[in-house]
């Protein structure tokens, strides 16, 4: 088999790329008659509960990922002096990887080649959102990707950003539209222990986005209040983390909103929850909502997918691409088209119809795993 290594040194923060390299490598590992073996490159200091719920591919720990040290720091010399990895190839050639996957080049005269992966585009389309300094070191991250034999990125729409903006690397790359790895077998709480457990009284929808600036909580929050004013009662369950590192005062700006419009009794905000609770919120509620102005590949639009739940969503390209079958679309900047979206996807919810429709997903869902982890492999056989 062909090894692919993958390089793990991130935090929790970043919840979703987690989930993106945990769904890819379980396509994978399942993957019939498969020609690749993932290898997990990491710290010293990655705890391994971070791999619990991975596949069970070879873990290699090496100094070299530890932020700090010596190893890091001659590595980090040697590649502004010489202009290439020799400390990771050597790592990688002992270790008989064919190729660095979802990672930067690894510079001049490199041997193993190298797959660069962007999720998204979204310093270029809403550079509103970064700061001057945050902007440089993304373009500089990117020049990183760009110089790899291939650049993934997740979605059609985000293969025209890079067409726009990058033009001279449009070739390289490849469009690979993940599946969520929704556990399908996992136990999860019954709805009456997930009401109990979160104090919720009454059918709900949920909305499981991070809380940053551009996954547009403000108009959930808004519509509940135009449902509000109407005498229509409607709870949404917020789930997600609630630090937005390019706007440390977001979530306090948003709760504070939820107050001044009177809907904190609607808003529920309950933050980030243990997987089997947050499958069972999405179960059990009446739909979900994804109002982002911007996404790469929403993981909120494919979970609904795997599940077989309606969903609401905001009317943006790469939503109409993912093209839920249960999905209704509004205006991100309408809260008057959400709250009416809302008010008729309660007023017409059949929990029995929500059974057929997951099973349908269920059944599904192997089909559609499958080739999401052969269209990986051929990008990997492309390079080999």
């Amino acid at each position: 088999m062909i090894r692919v290594g993958f390089i793990f040194a991130f935090d929790d923060s970043w919840q979703g790329g987690i989930n993106y390299f945990r769904n890819l490598l379980t396509a994978v590992y399942a993957l019939p008659d498969r020609k690749i073996e993932p290898v997990i490159l990491t710290d010293m200091c990655m705890p391994a509960e971070r791999f619990a719920d991975f596949p069970p591919f070879e873990v290699i720990r090496s100094r070299l990922f530890n932020r700090y040290t010596l190893p890091w720091a001659v590595r980090k010399v040697w590649y502004r002096s010489f202009g290439n990895d020799l400390l990771l190839e050597r790592l990688l050639v002992k270790h008989r990887i064919a190729v660095l996957s979802h990672s930067g080049q690894m510079g001049r005269r490199a041997s193993i080649p190298t797959i660069g992966w962007t999720p998204d585009f979204q310093h270029r389309r809403m550079p509103e959102l970064f700061s001057a300094p945050e902007l440089k070191r993304r373009e500089r991250e990117f020049a990183d990707v760009f110089a790899c034999k291939r650049i993934i990125v997740s979605s059609l729409d985000a293969q025209a950003d890079l067409a726009t903006f990058y033009p001279a690397y449009a070739g390289r790359s490849r469009v690979l539209q993940f599946v969520a790895d929704v556990d399908t077998q996992i136990v999860c709480p019954t709805l009456d222990e997930i009401k109990e457990k979160y104090a919720i009284k009454s059918a709900y929808f949920h909305l499981p986005n991070q809380f940053w600036i551009h996954k547009n909580h403000h108009v959930v929050i808004e519509a509940l209040r135009i449902l509000k004013e109407q005498g229509e009662r409607v709870v949404v369950v917020a789930t997600g983390n609630k630090s937005d590192h390019r706007r440390a005062d977001h979530f306090q700006s948003l709760m504070a909103h939820v107050e001044a419009c009177g809907v904190a009794e609607e808003f529920r905000v309950i933050g980030l929850v243990p997987y089997p609770d947050l499958i069972a919120l999405m179960r059990h509620s009446v739909g979900l909502i994804n109002p982002s102005f911007f996404e790469g590949w929403s993981t909120t639009v494919e979970e609904s997918k795997e599940l077989g739940k309606r969903i609401i969503l905001s009317d943006i390209p790469v939503h109409r691409e993912q093209s839920p079958a249960r999905g209704v679309y509004f205006n991100p900047n309408d809260p008057e088209a959400l709250a009416v979206a809302i008010k008729q996807q309660l007023d017409t919810w059949n929990a029995d119809e929500d059974v057929e429709w997951a099973m349908q997903a269920i059944s599904a869902l192997p089909a559609r795993r499958e080739d999401f982890a052969r269209k990986y492999q051929e990008v990997v056989l492309e390079l080999c």
